[in-house]
């Protein structure tokens, strides 16, 4: 098991986890406790309560030893700030009107042989106290109002649960919310980092993590991850950059050597043959270029307006195809801004637009459909229809319908296979239908940085 450490993320998670339950439970063991409606011993100044209000009674049996305890405590002592109630030794009151309290309080400490006592909102209540009142044993209860409201608070919170729980949410959610900001605040920077390099940006530093040693290891990792892609992606450049060369010049040495030989014995068949072979070579190199160069694109995403973006492009388009007898129709595009790679999504939209030209029968269209996640847009040509069985394989490298087909239009088959890649770093897609007898090719682009 590995070593924790104070910064780790999982001491810092449990102790969060632990401190708040420990909190809660406190709070919920010590809040009855503070509740001064529970009975409690008395205090000094209780007690002198209680002798005072004692004295008072034998002071007035003194003066009037012929008044029974039922009108004592009837007539003579109701109007009294301090409230006094007798009960004989069985708990049974003299008083002819007692609260609901106070009958409570006495059931709840009639056989205490210590004085109790019991605080509410407004009033307090002690006793008993025993007494002797003509000859009779009796118990004595006071209450008298409550001046010191400290733990009202609390007496109203236990009184009404659902505020309780109401308070208790309040207090934890801001603390747990604290919480929770300062755990993920690592993560949230991993993200942005990760973003930029999602985008490209492989030079962007990863953030040191000082609070937690998880996330900053995994800082450590994904630094060392986008290094090592870096180097592999610089390898790859150089290589795509050394098979340039080392595959162009015998290339041209050869066509060097076709023209002398033409110079010298003339044209014929066998030397036309080699002639358009090393074009289609040439031609296979450079795509296959192309796509290694789209598939390695560092280029960065910008925020593009789409009219901006398309107008040229397709203007040319609706040009090239007039020089060979079709037309073209596309929509007037808006302003509507759009995240892409400007050069791929150039190629990308480039080549299908190409290929439609190049098949159609006498009619290209375009639309553009603005999502509030994605943009899609839509090539349709009137030209011969892909099998349904070859709607996928057609963006495979060097993939050909119609072997014939495509050596006569000088394709390669890596058009399509480059648009897919172009696509696929734009975390778009791409893909083929026939709809209406016509092939439909939608590329979409999703809407975001």
């Amino acid at each position: 098991m590995p070593k924790l450490h104070t910064n780790s993320l999982f001491v810092k998670v449990f102790a969060a986890f632990w401190l708040l339950i420990l909190l809660l439970s406190t709070v919920l063991i010590l809040l009855p406790a503070l509740d001064g409606r529970q009975l409690q011993s008395v205090t000094k100044n209780d007690r002198l309560q209680l002798k005072k209000q004692s004295e008072y009674i034998h002071h007035f049996i003194d003066e009037y030893p012929n008044v029974d305890a039922s009108t004592f405590v009837n007539v003579i002592y109701k109007q009294r700030a301090h409230e006094i109630y007798l009960t004989d030794l069985s708990g049974r009151l003299i008083n002819d009107k007692a609260p609901k309290r106070v009958r409570q309080f006495i059931l709840d400490s009639q056989f205490s042989n210590l004085p109790l006592k019991e605080v509410h909102k407004r009033r307090i209540y002690l006793g008993p106290k025993l007494i002797n009142y003509q000859h009779r044993e009796l118990f004595l209860y006071i209450s008298f109002p409550n001046k010191g409201r400290s733990l009202v608070l609390i007496q109203w919170l236990i009184e009404n649960p659902l505020l309780l729980l109401i308070t208790a949410l309040l207090i934890s959610t801001p603390i747990c919310a604290f919480l929770a900001w300062n755990l993920t605040k690592p993560l949230r920077q991993l993200r942005n980092v990760a973003n930029k390099v999602a985008q490209g940006q492989l030079d962007t530093p990863f953030p040191v993590i000082k609070n937690t040693n998880e996330i900053d290891q995994l800082a450590k990792s994904m630094q060392l991850m986008v290094n090592s892609l870096k180097n592999m992606l610089s390898a790859q450049q150089r290589l795509l950059g050394d098979i340039s060369h080392e595959l162009r010049t015998p290339l041209t040495r050869l066509r060097l050597a076709l023209a002398i030989n033409k110079k010298r014995a003339g044209d014929n068949n066998e030397l036309q043959r080699i002639e358009l072979e090393t074009v289609r070579i040439e031609a296979m190199i450079s795509e296959l270029l192309n796509l290694s160069r789209v598939q390695l694109s560092l280029e960065q995403k910008e925020c593009l307006a789409l009219n901006k973006f398309l107008d040229e492009l397709l203007l040319d388009a609706r040009f090239e195809a007039e020089q060979n007898g079709k037309k073209f129709i596309y929509p007037t595009l808006n302003s509507n801004p759009i995240y892409v790679y400007p050069e791929l999504a150039y190629r990308a939209i480039e080549n299908i637009i190409r290929n439609a030209i190049k098949y159609a029968a006498n009619q290209i269209t375009v639309e553009v459909s603005m999502q509030s996640n994605n943009f899609t847009l839509t090539i349709k040509n009137d030209g011969p229809l892909i099998p349904e069985n070859e709607l996928t394989n057609i963006f495979r490298p060097f993939y050909r319908l119609h072997e014939s087909r495509d050596r006569e239009s000088g394709g390669v088959g890596l058009g399509l296979s480059i648009a897919e890649n172009a696509m696929f770093k734009h975390s778009g897609k791409i893909w083929a239908e026939n709809i209406d007898n016509q092939v439909c090719m939608h590329l979409q682009f999703p809407q975001f940085s």
